[in-house]
C-alpha cells in the first residue's frame, strides 16, 4: 500500500518534471494550423455561397418575368376572342400597392419585389418589378401605348436585356427601365 502512494506521489509527466496533475489541452501550434485550416475554407465557401446566391435572385427573376409573360399572353388571347385584341393595361398608380404588380403571380411571389409604373422615351407603358434584396435585378412588362405590342424582359447587371416574349424590340424600348436605370442611356 505504501508502494503504491509512493508511485501516486513521485508520477512524472512527458517532460520528466513531477507532478501531481496531468496536462490536458492543446499546443498553441495545434490551434493556429486548426484557425489557418478554417480560413482557408472559409475563402474558398463564402465566394462559392455568394454567386449562389445571385444565380439564385437571377432565377427567380426568370420565374416571375416567364409566369408575367406567360399572364399577358393568356390575357391577349382573352382580349382576342371578345374581339378587341389587346395587350393588358398597366394603370393605377406608380406604387407597391397597385393592383398589377400581382395581377399574373400570387401575392406571395411578389412580396419580395417593389413595384412601380415608367414610361419609355417613345411612350410605352411598362410595369417594373425590382428585387428588394437586388435592386439591380429588374421584370419589366412593357406595352405600346395602344397596347398593340408588348415585350417581357428581366435585366441584371450581367445581361442587361433577356426578353421572354413579345413584339417590341430593345432598341424601341430605350429609356425603359434596366438594371443599370434605364435602356439605351
Amino acid at each position: 500500500m505504501i508502494k503504491m502512494f509512493y508511485n501516486i506521489l513521485s508520477w512524472k509527466n512527458k517532460s520528466g518534471r513531477g507532478s501531481m496533475k496531468k496536462v490536458k489541452g492543446f499546443t498553441l501550434i495545434e490551434l493556429v494550423i486548426v484557425i489557418a485550416i478554417i480560413g482557408i475554407l472559409a475563402t474558398i465557401a463564402v465566394p462559392a455561397f455568394n454567386n449562389s446566391v445571385r444565380t439564385a435572385r437571377v432565377a427567380s427573376a426568370r420565374a416571375l418575368a416567364a409566369t408575367v409573360n406567360t399572364g399577358v399572353i393568356s390575357n391577349y388571347i382573352q382580349s382576342t376572342m371578345s374581339g378587341s385584341g389587346e395587350y393588358p393595361l398597366v394603370d393605377g398608380n406608380n406604387e407597391d400597392a397597385n393592383p398589377f404588380k400581382s395581377k399574373f403571380t400570387d401575392s406571395s411571389v411578389t412580396s419580395n419585389w417593389t413595384f412601380s409604373t415608367s414610361t419609355s422615351t417613345r411612350g410605352d407603358v411598362c410595369a417594373v418589378w425590382k428585387l428588394n434584396n437586388d435592386a439591380s435585378i429588374v421584370v419589366v412588362y412593357a406595352h405600346t401605348a395602344d397596347q398593340s405590342g408588348y415585350n417581357v424582359y428581366f435585366s441584371h447587371k450581367d445581361a442587361n436585356f433577356t426578353s421572354l416574349g413579345g413584339d417590341i424590340a430593345e432598341g424601341d424600348l430605350a429609356g425603359a427601365p434596366d438594371s443599370d436605370g434605364v435602356l439605351g442611356g
